[in-house]
C-alpha cells in the first residue's frame, strides 16, 4: 500500500487519508482546517489532496491562489534533471521604445546553478531563474501569452504585479501543454515582479518562477548606465545524483535559507565584476523576489542621488545611503560612481550578504 509523508507529521496511507477527506464533507476549507489542526503539513500532500478532490467534488475554475487554503495543483516539488551549464545573467537593462508589445512566456522545468557546483531542481520562466527581464513603457498595451512546456510535470500561472485585473480571470493556472493570452495596459511605471500564482504560490515562488517587469515613465528616464537586480532566497535539500531540491519546511520558516543572491546565483557577479564608466550616471532597477527575505540594497563607497519607490518618479527621495524592498516590491537607485575602483553593491542586512547577496561594480 502507497503513503504519503508530511515533513512534519505522520504517514497516512491512501485509504486513511480518503477517509480524512470524507470526514470533511468534500469540503476543501474544512479538509485543511482540519489538517492544521492536527499538525499536518498540508503542502506536501497538496498533489494527492488535489486528486482526490477531484474524484469527490467538481473543482473551482480560475485562479485558486486567490484562496490561501485551496489545495495545490499536480506536482509538489520540482524534478532533478541534468543540470543546465551555468550562463552569467546579463544585468545590463536594454532601453525600449514606446509601442504596443507582444510577449510570450513558458514555464519550464529546468535544473539550473543557484551557486558553485550547486545544481537545483528548478520551475523556470524560459528556462533561466529569474525570468528575463521584461521592460514597456507606460501607457502600451502588452498581449501577453503564457504557454507551459508540455513535458513540464505540473500546472502554473502568471500574475503581473505591473497590471490591474481580476486575478480569476487572467491568471489562471493551466496544465503542461496549454496556453493562454490576454492583454492589459501598463498604467504606472515601476519595478515589478511578475510570478507563479498557482499554491502553494510560496513553493512556485521558492522553486524559481519569477522576475522583474520594469515600465518607464512615460516622459522615459534621463541617459544612463541601467542594470537590473533580482533578490530572491533559496532553501534546499538533498535531492537525487547530487542535485538539491526546494525545501518547503525551511520555507514556512522565515529563516534557515541557504542562499540569498542577485539574479538567480550567489556572488555571480564577485568573480565576474559588472563594468560601468566612472564619472557617467548609473541607474539600478532592484526587484525582490523574496520568498522570504527583505533587502537594505546599498552601494558601498557612494551616495544615491535618488531613490524612487517602486521605481516610480513621483516617489522620489534625495541622498540616500540605502533602499529598503520587501518581498514583492521594487526600487529604482540612480548614483554616480566618481572614481576608477570596485565598489561593492549589497544587501546590507549583512547576514544575507554572507549568504551571497553581493555583486561587484567595477568603475573603469
Amino acid at each position: 500500500m502507497s503513503t504519503y509523508q508530511f515533513p512534519t507529521g505522520p504517514t497516512l496511507a491512501a485509504d486513511e487519508l480518503h477517509t480524512f477527506l470524507e470526514a470533511s464533507g468534500g469540503d476543501r476549507r474544512a479538509f485543511f482546517r482540519r489538517a492544521a489542526a492536527l499538525g499536518l503539513a498540508v503542502p506536501a500532500f497538496g498533489g494527492f489532496a488535489q486528486r482526490a478532490f477531484a474524484q469527490e467534488s467538481t473543482p473551482t475554475d480560475g485562479y485558486v491562489g486567490s484562496d490561501p487554503q485551496a489545495p495545490t495543483t499536480g506536482e509538489t516539488s520540482p524534478v532533478p534533471s541534468e543540470p543546465e551549464a551555468f550562463t552569467p545573467y546579463d544585468p545590463f537593462l536594454p532601453a525600449v521604445e514606446a509601442g504596443d508589445k507582444e510577449i510570450r512566456v513558458v514555464a519550464k522545468d529546468a535544473t539550473v546553478f543557484v551557486a558553485k557546483d550547486v545544481p537545483y531542481a528548478a520551475w523556470t520562466f524560459d528556462g533561466t531563474v529569474p525570468g528575463r527581464a521584461l521592460r514597456v513603457q507606460q501607457g502600451d498595451t502588452i498581449d501577453f501569452t503564457f504557454a507551459i512546456d508540455p513535458a513540464a510535470i505540473t500546472s502554473h500561472s502568471l500574475d503581473f504585479h505591473s497590471a490591474q485585473t481580476p486575478p480569476e480571470v487572467n491568471y489562471k493556472t493551466i496544465m503542461p501543454g496549454e496556453e493562454f493570452s490576454w492583454s492589459f495596459t501598463a498604467n504606472y511605471p515601476g519595478a515589478f515582479m511578475y510570478h507563479c500564482g498557482t499554491p502553494p504560490v510560496l513553493m512556485h515562488i521558492g522553486a524559481g518562477m519569477y522576475g522583474a517587469m520594469i515600465v518607464d515613465p512615460k516622459e522615459g528616464w534621463s541617459p544612463a548606465q541601467e542594470l537590473v537586480f533580482v533578490q530572491s532566497d533559496f532553501y534546499l535539500a538533498d535531492g537525487e545524483n547530487g542535485v538539491k531540491v526546494p525545501d518547503y519546511t525551511k520555507m514556512l520558516g522565515h529563516g534557515n535559507m541557504d542562499y540569498v543572491v542577485f539574479n538567480g546565483y550567489a556572488n555571480q557577479y564577485v568573480e565576474n565584476p559588472i563594468k560601468v564608466k566612472a564619472g557617467e550616471p548609473i541607474r539600478i532597477f532592484v526587484t525582490n523576489a523574496g520568498p522570504n527575505a527583505w533587502s537594505s540594497f546599498h552601494v558601498v563607497g557612494a551616495i544615491f542621488d535618488a531613490g524612487y519607490l517602486n521605481a516610480n518618479p513621483k516617489n522620489k527621495m534625495v541622498g540616500l545611503q540605502s533602499m529598503a524592498i520587501g518581498p514583492g516590491d521594487g526600487i529604482c537607485v540612480e548614483l554616480t560612481l566618481h572614481e576608477p575602483g570596485i565598489y561593492p553593491a549589497v544587501n546590507h542586512a549583512f547576514g544575507h550578504a554572507a549568504h551571497g547577496a553581493v555583486a561587484l561594480i567595477q568603475a573603469e
